[in-house]
């Protein structure tokens, strides 16, 4: 089905339609709360995995695609730019996503438009659940083929301005390619030691208030935490053990049906493991295949290698679990095969095409016709394959699936494939139908291991969660009460962890993982600075958390900014401290005053400003190309240190128009500009963000 295909006349009312209830706004228009939940509610419905994303995640995704929609729409609108219906549906009409669906496709293999628009029109008239979520899918394909065009159409309008002529493409050149001699003395920031730098807040204030427009952010909060987890107990952990081993030998067990003892066989001796391992709950499922030695847990291993089938290893602890496994059986079997098969599907198996009526005993007649055709005369199985087979891909090959591993395929098939000889066929009933399948060959035969496995997850009991939530709870008490968190930490020997610029709409708070609840508590305006609170983590324990800092939208304090502006400062300090080091008149005498040499770099490129044994370090060898030929520049403040330097020679390039590739070079600029446009345009727009009190 065209899962992800409302008609061309729903398109600008769809986009246009908004609600009062806004829960964001973008250059002063209102992001609708009933379309945003909507469009979630849609991306999840049409995307199977949207459950294994990130809390937040699909929130975050619709959020970003709907502020680009905004900011793009609006620049246009600015320019006089509309995307309409009709481009939008030609858009789509030669897409190849549309263009080469096979439904809308007349009898020669064209595309026919007709087809489309019936199709849409049904959507629109289907009200069954899969009608609807067609229809979604349909809308939100329509959605992205107006944002694509959206943007090629501003980029196409911004690239109508941008480029270079030749002269400034050779200019370009010129300078990346001119190269410097000097010979130069440093003294590098990492001879001071931080500690004999002192940076104070109020030198951070000055220099955030200086570069305001750096340190501009959003509300953040500061947190420091302490993590009460659910660990298991030595004592636990015995437990697990005593409990699989009683499991192992045969027991007398009272029943109060005979009401009388009755031998009741342990995983040892009973003769349906299978059967077992489920009554026995085991925390993992059974694996029902042979296991290679590499396939086997490293510390059973051996001993799965020496039992006798029948034999019980364990307990033995693997992972997060502790098991107990039953050799089953041992067998040589290939770690390949090659296989050819004729797939008989039928009503109801998986990937039946809707024009399927075959049922299933029409299929097993079907299938045991010609499985006896094929075992009179192995020749035909290719012919009758491509004739008969539900699977076009192999049947274009006769049947072949060619070589595959051991766990390529699903269960049935895997088991008849690798557990019978070469040349054998058969039929194999499996979710997508009735396989008649031929093995060609195998090889690479080696001992392999079926087991049936119980296994116990490690886990707390209710007597050590309940020792951790006191551990916890009586923490929490000596905060409220007014007891200092580190010290009473450092006291328990507890590790407190800090979690530093959590934002609003954040979902993971340091080693706690997910968490919005202390998320949204830290950002709540009734929790003040200080306060201190206990959360459950889903089963996993507890954290005790406190509020540090708080820093509202606009200018960063010095608190928040200390951490990011300190290197700066320190950098700035230290490179005082050392040009008061540089006040000799020649490369000699400041070499001489600090124990070091004079040093020298030849022909490095302003385009590569790489100083051999130093790094990069543009600003001193742009300083050494402008400065005159044998006079002393001090005090060039470096990535890694001070310099002096002193001008040997200066080498430029001739401006030679054959050495410049001007459309390469425009190319390049485009390409630049497209790729940064959009944080640009976003940057400069005004966007205000509500989820945080829904989310």
């Amino acid at each position: 089905m065209f899962s992800f295909v409302v008609s061309p006349k729903n398109i600008i009312d769809f986009f246009s339609s908004q609600n009062l209830d806004a829960i964001g706004k973008v250059n002063d228009e209102d992001i609708s709360y009933k379309e945003f939940a909507t469009r979630v509610e849609n991306f999840k419905a049409q995307n199977r995995n949207a459950s294994a994303y990130g809390a937040m995640t699909v929130e975050n995704m619709v959020w970003d695609q709907m502020v680009r929609e905004k900011i793009y729409e609006t620049k246009l609108a600015q320019a006089g730019v509309v995307i309409g219906e009709g481009e939008i549906w030609q858009a789509i009409i030669a897409s190849n996503e549309v263009v080469n669906s096979p439904q809308f496709k007349d009898k020669d293999g064209k595309f026919n438009e007709d087809l489309l628009k019936a199709y849409i029109a049904g959507l629109e008239s289907d009200t069954t659940e899969q009608g609807k979520q067609y229809l979604q899918g349909w809308l939100a394909y329509e959605k992205s083929v107006k944002q694509s065009l959206l943007t090629q159409a501003y980029n196409s309008l911004v690239n109508v301005g941008v480029g270079v002529t030749e002269a400034e493409a050779i200019n370009d050149y010129v300078i990346n390619n001119t190269s410097v001699s000097a010979d130069y003395v440093y003294l590098p920031f990492s001879s001071i030691p931080n500690t004999d730098v002192k940076v104070s807040k109020d030198d951070v204030a000055e220099y955030i208030n200086e570069h305001s427009n750096l340190y501009e952010t959003e509300a953040t909060r500061n947190l420091k935490l302490v993590k009460f987890s659910f660990t298991a107990s030595q004592e636990d952990e015995d437990d697990i053990k005593h409990g699989l081993e009683s499991l192992i030998a045969d027991k007398e067990e009272y029943s109060k049906i005979s009401k009388s003892t009755e031998l009741v066989k342990g995983f040892k001796n009973t003769e349906d493991a299978k059967l077992f391992v489920e009554e026995s709950s085991s925390d993992l499922p059974l694996v029902d295949r042979f296991q290679f030695e590499d396939e086997l847990p490293t510390v059973a291993k051996e001993d799965i290698k020496k039992a006798s089938v029948g034999d019980v290893v364990g307990p033995y602890k693997f992972s997060s679990y502790y098991k107990i496994s039953k050799l089953l059986d041992v067998q040589q079997i290939p770690d390949s095969v090659q296989a050819s098969h004729i797939l008989i599907n039928f009503i109801g198996s998986q990937g039946a095409q809707p024009t399927v009526t075959r049922t299933l005993a029409d299929a097993e007649k079907l299938a045991d016709s010609l499985l006896t055709v094929v075992k009179k005369s192995s020749k035909k199985f290719g012919t009758i394959a491509e004739n008969y087979s539900s699977d076009p891909g192999s049947a274009a090959k006769q049947g072949s699936l060619g070589w595959f591993g051991y766990r390529a395929m699903v269960p049935e098939f895997r088991d008849y494939c690798f557990e019978n000889k070469k040349g054998s066929v058969g039929i194999v009933k499996t979710a997508y139908g009735l396989h008649i399948i031929k093995i060609e060959d195998q090889k690479n035969f080696s001992k392999a291991y079926k087991l049936a496995t119980i296994a116990r997850q490690i886990q707390a009991s209710e007597k050590t969660e309940n020792k951790v939530f006191e551990q916890a709870e009586i923490f929490a008490n000596e905060l409220r009460n007014g007891g200092d968190f580190e010290a009473i930490a450092k006291e328990k020997g507890y590790a407190v962890s800090p979690v530093n610029g959590l934002k609003a709409l954040d979902v993971y708070v340091g080693s706690v993982g997910e968490n919005r609840r202390i998320v949204k508590w830290a950002f709540d305006e009734e929790t003040e600075l200080n306060a201190t609170n206990r959360f459950d983590l889903d089963e996993k324990g507890y954290a005790v958390v406190m509020l540090t800092n708080k820093q509202e939208k606009g200018l960063m304090s010095a608190t928040s900014a200390f951490s990011q502006v300190e290197p700066i400062l320190i950098k700035q300090k230290k490179a005082e401290l050392l040009e008061e080091k540089m006040t000799a008149g020649s490369l000699e005498g400041i070499a001489k005053a600090n124990n070091i040499k004079v040093e020298s770099f030849s022909n490095v490129t302003l385009g590569a400003p790489t100083i051999p044994g130093v790094g990069i370090e543009p600003g001193v060898v742009s300083a050494a190309a402008v400065s005159k030929q044998g006079v002393l520049v001090n005090n060039i403040v470096g990535d890694k240190g001070v310099f002096a330097i002193v001008n040997k020679a200066v080498t430029v390039p001739e401006a030679d128009a054959t050495k410049v590739n001007v459309k390469t070079v425009n190319n390049m600029v485009k390409s630049t500009v497209s790729s940064q446009l959009y944080n640009g345009l976003k940057d400069e727009s005004s966007i205000e963000d509500y989820r945080a009190a829904r989310y």
